[in-house]
């Protein structure tokens, strides 16, 4: 089973307010909704935070369902109190052809190698342009292929919708981690069905504990 659920945050909350600006705090929080021995071969936990002006909505993907009572208690309200659907229905109409808007939170990096017998870096993508670039060359590996603008020889349907630079303290960490997250929106092209299932389940690149890496699909408006 693999699940996909959906819960606002109250960020007048103190603990909500914590959740929203502290991504350890969310993790922790987000864990916390599922047991300790729960298997993450087909899917793992993922969660991303959007934000629509004032409001915020957590969503949490995991191998099975959630018991999101302790983040709507400290977080949420209780007259809202998240909602839980059935992942692997919507996956298993994947199919190859289909066209689909995104959104996917991401930490987009590269690999700097070190000199001969040194280790390398990884370094965070800066620019918005570096960002699209990162999503679109690793697209294929995850089943899709992102779609052009719609006028003709145009750039591809992507755009960065926002950035942010997360820093905080993780327990047995020498020092703070630091975290360059990127909102991606678009349009897809199913390339491979059953390689973007395995995405929408398993995640996007790195950080995927902290934020990262959770894409999610959405029919284009009529």
């Amino acid at each position: 089973m693999s699940t996909l659920s959906r819960i606002p945050i109250n960020p007048q909350l103190r603990q909500g307010r914590r959740m929203l600006t502290n991504a350890q705090v969310m993790h922790a929080a987000v864990l916390s909704c599922f047991p300790p021995d729960i298997s993450t071969d087909t899917a793992r936990v993922l969660w991303r935070i959007d934000q629509a002006e004032n409001a915020f909505t957590l969503y949490i993907t995991g191998p099975e369902a959630p018991d999101l009572r302790v983040i709507v208690e400290q977080a949420g309200w209780s007259t809202r109190p998240g909602q839980t659907t059935d992942y692997r229905p919507f996956l298993d109409r994947i199919t190859a052809g289909q066209e689909w808007r995104f959104r996917l939170s991401a930490n987009p990096v590269k690999s700097i190698p070190g000199a001969a017998g040194s280790r390398g870096r990884v370094v965070p993508h800066v620019t918005r342009a570096q960002q699209a670039e990162w999503l679109t060359q690793r697209s294929g590996k995850h089943g899709f292929e992102i779609l052009p603008q719609p006028e003709e020889n145009a750039e591809a349907q992507i755009t960065v919708t926002r950035t942010e630079d997360l820093r905080f303290e993780r327990a047995g960490a020498t020092r703070p981690v630091s975290i360059r997250r990127a909102q991606f929106d678009g349009g897809l092209r199913v390339t491979d069905a059953e390689l973007l299932r395995r995405a929408l389940q398993q995640g996007i690149g790195r950080s995927r504990a902290y934020g990262c890496g959770l894409l999610t699909l959405a029919p284009f408006t009529q």
